[in-house]
């Protein structure tokens, strides 16, 4: 569940030290202020501090304080120790980030002492926060094309796309960084369409200014995988025509909009599906909801209620002898992983859904919990697999899940209803 942000946590939860050294980046008067009314239940004098800042000034130090919130927390801590691993920032960040401050104090010391790593950490926080990601296979592992050329010609072509289809994107910059994973990020703001904006000037009279926003497009390319993704609020013909251009700039391809789909969610229409798993990964995986699409344009959606799983809900619904008919498709699934530690204590659970053939919010959440359930899609037909293509896809036979398609069991066990592992 994401975070709320408020002013008073985050003074309520940092070191005075910290706040003051922040405050005097602002231009704040903290040699007058009394630090010693300051305490845990008592934070409202640095509200009023806050306040007193110059407007501009008040505005960027409430994006500092937004963006120090956010990776106040175990998720920001791995964005930290990723971003330090690629700028090396030495002994005084290894002793910083180890000590015992909280996690708002480190994320304070974090800002103010090594904001390199800091912006690193933050940018892709934000990326690691995005969903619905657009993914293609079957790509070459190469390194892609990162001069300056290969750039501009991507800018321009986006520049072009959104001006000839949305009347938007007069301008585009685009930014590159890579991690430590293999993974090539490219990060494309082309200008939005113009708002007529209500603002205060600086005399607090309320006033009307037309205003040039950038949105955000997100490339990213894995060269170990051979797979690339994209990240737009943009209608999915857009969104084909953008990945193609991406490709022929970066990457040199020349590709058409036929592509191997990396997701088919037909498995589950299978009346006998099961969502097998072997009893050494210690898990329960469960459908929690599911769409299904009809022939005439319709849709109709299930979700699990108390016991009853969201795909035994569409099996009573629906005709069973229509199910795997064409008349039906599954368009979108929501699934729950939920891991249970071997020796006892609470389970750690992932939830993410898939929309059928392209788009799946499971990235960048866990790599450990993540390189798991990637495996039991693929082992259930419902994820590509490149590395093995002869693995069957839209599998309605549970025989073939269970064993490793000649018969031969490969330890992976169906689950009973009872034990919260049918779909």
């Amino acid at each position: 569940m994401k975070r709320q942000f408020s002013l008073g946590t985050v003074f309520r939860m940092a070191e005075k030290p910290l706040l003051r050294r922040f405050f005097e980046q602002f231009g704040a008067e903290v040699e007058a202020f009394c630090w010693d009314d300051v305490n845990y239940r008592n934070v409202q004098p640095l509200e009023k501090l806050f306040d007193s800042l110059q407007p501009g000034k008040r505005d960027e130090a409430e994006v500092a304080l937004r963006q120090i919130h956010a990776l106040a927390c175990d998720k920001g801590m791995e964005e930290f120790a990723e971003s330090a691993a690629f700028f090396q920032p030495g002994d005084s960040w290894e002793e910083m980030f180890l000590s015992t401050q909280n996690l708002y104090s480190k994320s304070f010391s974090a800002w103010l002492d090594f904001r390199d790593v800091f912006d690193y950490a933050v940018q892709f926080f934000e990326v690691d926060s995005l969903a619905w990601w657009q993914k293609r296979l079957d790509l070459p592992r190469i390194t892609p094309h990162l001069d300056g050329n290969a750039i501009e010609a991507l800018e321009t072509e986006i520049e072009d796309l959104l001006k000839t289809t949305q009347g938007r994107g007069y301008a585009c910059t685009i930014e590159t960084v890579s991690r430590a994973n293999g993974v090539f990020y490219f990060f494309a703001y082309p200008d939005d369409y113009v708002r007529d904006s209500l603002m205060h000037d600086d005399t607090g009279v309320l006033v009307h200014r037309p205003i040039r926003q950038t949105f955000e497009i997100v490339f990213a390319y894995d060269s170990i995988e051979g797979s690339s993704d994209l990240s737009a609020r943009l209608p999915k013909r857009i969104k084909e025509q953008l990945e193609l251009i991406f490709l022929r700039n970066i990457l040199n391809m020349k590709m058409t909009s036929e592509e191997q789909k990396p997701f088919d969610l037909s498995v589950l229409l299978a009346p006998n599906f099961q969502l097998a798993t072997r009893p050494e990964d210690h898990l329960k995986a469960n459908v929690t909801g599911i769409a299904v699409s009809l022939s005439n344009g319709d849709s109709v959606s299930f979700r699990t209620q108390g016991t009853r799983p969201a795909v035994q809900a569409m099996r009573a619904k629906l005709d069973p002898g229509a199910l795997l008919d064409q008349n039906f498709t599954v368009s979108w699934a929501k699934f729950r992983f939920e891991f249970l530690p071997a020796g006892g204590g609470r389970p750690k659970s992932l939830t993410f859904e898939i929309s059928a053939p392209f788009s799946s919010t499971l990235k960048n959440r866990r790599p450990d919990l993540e390189e798991i359930i990637h495996r039991y899609l693929k082992d259930w037909g419902i994820e590509y697999d490149h590395e093995n293509v002869t693995t069957s896809r839209g599998v309605t036979n549970d025989a073939l899940l269970l064993t490793g398609g000649d018969g031969r069991s490969e330890g992976i066990t169906a689950q009973t209803p009872e034990h919260s592992g049918v779909a």
